[in-house]
């Protein structure tokens, strides 16, 4: 199974983009099949060992308090043989995170483990749009007002992934800075 260690997004977030999804202008857009925030490739795991010590890095994972990151607008990124449009974030909190998730991933023996940079949660397949159609869709909604968000878990997806489609599913939550905890 694929494995993809990421952030649940916060409903507001979720539904405000679930809302922007609806103003794609045809079927040439393809909508992610499932709005998260990526913070670390880990690829095909399957050996039931590594499987457990995964788990057993990501319980361990803390952080001083609850991350908190803010989007940062729209942009186009390619992605192998796709081009996406995808909602920038910026956080230093997370951009550690990932680091330290990337980092336990390793020690826990997987292999093919890569941050996924910049962060940014993908929104859509646009590889058959018109550029011009992507600039005017980014220009009517970059002013689109996002509150910062702050979260204290990371959740490990699975997915199967072919090149039609992606399905992202959660699997797990790991709470990195209960409330009060200090490290």
């Amino acid at each position: 199974m694929y494995l993809t260690i990421g952030i649940t997004l916060p409903d507001d977030l979720r539904d405000g983009l679930l809302a922007l999804q609806n103003h794609f202008q045809d079927k040439t857009w393809e909508p992610a099949s499932f709005l998260f925030l990526p913070l670390c490739s880990l690829g095909d795991v399957t050996h039931p060992f590594t499987l457990e010590e995964l788990d057993h890095a990501l319980h361990g994972l803390r952080m001083k308090e609850p991350a908190s990151f803010v989007p940062d607008g729209f942009d186009v990124f390619t992605r192998r043989d796709r081009i996406t449009l995808e909602l920038k974030i910026r956080s230093a909190a997370l951009d550690h995170l990932s680091v330290k998730s990337l980092s336990a991933a390793k020690r826990a023996g997987v292999k093919n483990a890569r941050i996924c940079a910049p962060l940014s949660i993908p929104l859509a397949t646009i590889t058959a749009v018109p550029p011009e159609d992507v600039s005017a869709w980014i220009q009517l909604h970059h002013q689109t007002v996002f509150t910062t968000s702050s979260i204290s878990e990371i959740t490990l997806f699975r997915s199967w992934k072919n090149r039609e489609t992606t399905l992202f599913m959660p699997e797990t939550n790991y709470l990195f800075a209960p409330p009060g905890s200090f490290v």
